[in-house]
């Protein structure tokens, strides 16, 4: 779990940049509100292969003997994406209640092709124990094709992420725009009049959750996209097994009827959808996600609670 001092200091460091860099100081309570306390993923060095059970992404996994290729329907080797050891994890897990990972062992994340638009098939694998484990490669051609991926050890650190383009409240910041001298000072309305305070909030939201070249993922943070609906589409796979039409009202409403009438239960659900892990587009590793896009694992947090990783949807973001 995140130590309070590193929240502490993090937060400290955010409120600076929106107040100091960006002139946002009359929303910094607003964005810090509403962030996201989550992982953070950077590549390293290329991973040699020199040891086995590290957190790794591209290349290829450190697998049980025992345990079998994930395949695709049609039968073809799925297109490994990343190992992640709980050891390196779990002191930076969210300390906000919005999910929880297991002490030990292994997280591998698998996918088939890749279709804008639609769930990816994939897997997402648990194994409880990183002994015994053996560096694997698949026989023949995996479902992506194209140039291997190039393997490298991982760096994780502690992360608070702030809401992306669709998430943040943009009508509480033209309120703020609106009238800053009266709630917030007149230092607040000169700030103001330099620029949309949403056009300089995308500009600080682009650089504080993409801080580095390094970075290739995170894990419980907000995914990116035009709409607010990752999560719908996420639920309404895992739980109805059906692809998500861009209707949010008839979305609600199948899982409203799904969850017994109980509209409550269905918007909690919603929150409790979480972002399991992304994966950016990252020249270095190889990932290529359509236009420059981002790859979303999604889960409910009562099966990450039960360890149900068999209960995921993948999603591909795409401008």
């Amino acid at each position: 779990m995140i130590k309070p001092e590193q929240c502490e200091r993090l937060t400290r460091k955010a409120r600076k940049t929106l107040e100091e860099e960006y002139g946002l100081g009359a929303v910094a309570d607003l964005v810090l509100d509403a962030g996201r306390w989550g992982i953070r993923l950077d590549v390293s060095t290329t991973d040699q292969y020199r040891r086995t059970g590290n957190s790794r992404v591209g290349g290829h996994p450190d697998l049980p003997e025992d345990l079998d290729w994930p395949l695709t329907e049609n039968g073809v080797p799925m297109t490994f994406l990343a190992q992640l050891n709980m050891v390196d994890l779990t002191p930076y897990t969210p300390n906000d209640g919005r999910g929880t990972l297991p002490e030990r062992g292994m997280l591998y994340f698998f996918i088939g092709e890749v279709q804008a638009g639609y769930p990816i098939e994939h897997q997402v694998i648990y194994e409880p124990s990183t002994h015994h484990l053996v560096r694997r490669e698949p026989e023949g051609d995996t479902a992506l094709g194209g140039k291997p991926t190039v393997a490298h050890a991982v760096t994780v650190l502690p992360n608070l992420e702030v809401p992306t383009y669709p998430y943040i409240d943009a009508s509480a910041l033209n309120e703020r725009q609106a009238a800053p001298a009266i709630e917030f000072g007149e230092e607040a309305a000169v700030e103001a009049a330099e620029g949309s305070l949403f056009d300089r909030y995308l500009e600080f939201e682009s650089d504080w959750n993409h801080p580095s070249p390094l970075n290739w993922g995170g894990m419980f943070g907000y995914p990116e996209g035009q709409h607010p609906d990752a999560e719908h589409q996420a639920l309404s796979y895992i739980e109805l097994g059906e692809a998500y039409n861009g209707d949010e009202r008839e979305c609600m409403n199948k899982l409203t009827a799904h969850y017994g009438g109980d509209e409550e239960r269905t918007w909690e659900e919603l929150s409790d959808t979480l972002l399991l892990l992304k994966i950016d587009t990252h020249d270095a590793i190889g990932f290529h996600w359509l236009d420059c896009g981002e790859l979303q694992f999604f889960v409910r947090g009562a099966d990450l609670e039960a360890g149900q990783f068999d209960r995921t949807c993948c999603l591909i973001y795409s401008s």
